[in-house]
């Protein structure tokens, strides 16, 4: 390995650094802040929702805290005064998320008729967890 490490620094144009990392890194658990969490099961946390053009924007993040990497579904329900009452879901099964690292995403739902609250109740009703089997 540092034979190869060496001949890609040679091979580099110059002033560039080249460092290896280890195989399977992703983007590490560390600076991000998303904001006030709400609700966390298992590797999902959901944090509080905010209103966006007649409906709401909620930021879900999962952190594989496993020693393998792992493929990610999850569901959530938003629900609030006046009848409002929505689903939201999303999943990760293309190149799975290695230990140790991060995959923030937006969820945006509505409910046609309904006013999104201001302070809705939101539930995880589904957190599904698949490893990756080599």
């Amino acid at each position: 390995m540092q034979k190869a490490e060496r001949e890609r620094r040679q091979a580099a144009p110059p002033g560039t650094t080249i460092t290896p990392s280890p195989a399977g890194t992703g983007i590490g658990k560390g600076s991000e802040h998303f904001g006030t969490p709400v609700i966390r099961q298992g590797d999902v946390t959901v944090y509080a929702a905010r209103r966006d053009k007649g409906g709401l924007t909620v930021l879900v993040e999962v952190v594989n805290s496993g020693r393998k990497r792992a493929f990610y579904r999850f569901r959530i329900r938003i629900t609030g005064p006046g009848g409002f009452d929505a689903t939201a879901s999303a999943s990760m099964d293309v190149v799975g998320l290695f230990p140790g690292t991060s995959w923030p995403t937006e969820l945006t739902v509505s409910d046609p008729g309904h006013t999104p609250p201001a302070h809705p109740h939101i539930t995880i009703e589904s957190v599904e967890r698949n490893e990756y089997k080599a």
